[in-house]
């Protein structure tokens, strides 16, 4: 006797404690329970490229988040520092020109809503952990801006960038 059923073809299972549908920002705020709030840092960052020389390796634009305490009288981060949010992208003096919307998760753990920097220098976005080491050079073009946290947070720091003055 046959049976009319068709044969069904094994199951695949899964390994237990596989994550299945869990976003990336889900799982950067489970593992920051207890360390302060996960927030979105906007920033808006855009520079006079008129003094910019054509560089054969591009530009790269480099933007970080830090607590207000951790930068120097010059609001520049002390090199012992870690910033709270970092990210790096390849960028065009006309594009600097335009101005760049920047978007970056960060981890806020103070009252005070933390500081954006941001600069540009000559090479390709390919720092290790995406800028989180980089510091700024004495002679970048540099900006810093306060952000919004909270209901408000939709409002984006604007960063103009200006090379420090001559000393």
């Amino acid at each position: 006797m046959t049976s009319s059923k068709p044969k069904s073809s094994p199951r695949r299972r899964r390994p237990l404690g596989t994550a299945t549908g869990a976003s990336w920002v889900a799982l950067v705020a489970a593992t920051t329970v207890g360390i302060g709030s996960v927030h979105l840092v906007r920033a808006a960052v855009s520079a006079d490229p008129s003094h910019l020389a054509a560089s054969h390796d591009g530009y790269r634009l480099i933007v970080q988040s830090y607590a207000r305490s951790s930068l120097d009288q010059g609001a520049r981060p002390r090199s012992s520092v870690r910033p709270l949010a970092s990210t790096q992208r390849a960028i065009t003096p006309a594009e600097l020109a335009r101005g760049v919307a920047v978007d970056m998760l960060g981890i806020h753990a103070e009252k005070d809503a933390p500081v954006v920097v941001a600069w540009v220098e000559s090479g390709r976005p390919d720092l290790e952990y995406d800028a989180l080491e980089a510091r700024p050079a004495a002679d970048a073009y540099y900006g810093v801006a306060s952000t919004i946290v909270g209901p408000e947070a939709r409002a984006l720091a604007r960063l103009v960038l200006k090379r420090p003055p001559a000393v």
